[in-house]
């Protein structure tokens, strides 16, 4: 579902999932997404899919903390 949303150009979306489900910062599922993604060819659209996804996987979690800091805030 991530990457469908993140594929749809819905950044935020991911994000939003990402904080209700608490899965975002946990390493675990970076770790899943990465043998998923050598898994398929390397021409395939899934396979391109997922690791442009996973090339932002930084830039994600910083976010991530950043909206969690933010709601501790307030």
């Amino acid at each position: 579902r991530v990457i469908l949303l993140w594929k749809e150009g819905r950044r935020y979306d991911p994000r939003k999932l990402f904080t209700e489900r608490g899965f975002g910062m946990k390493d675990a599922f970076y770790r899943v997404a990465q043998p998923i993604s050598e898994n398929f060819s390397s021409e395939s659209r899934q396979k391109k899919l997922l690791d442009g996804f996973l090339s932002g996987k930084e830039k994600i979690v910083s976010e991530l903390k950043e909206t969690i800091t933010q709601k501790d805030l307030f």
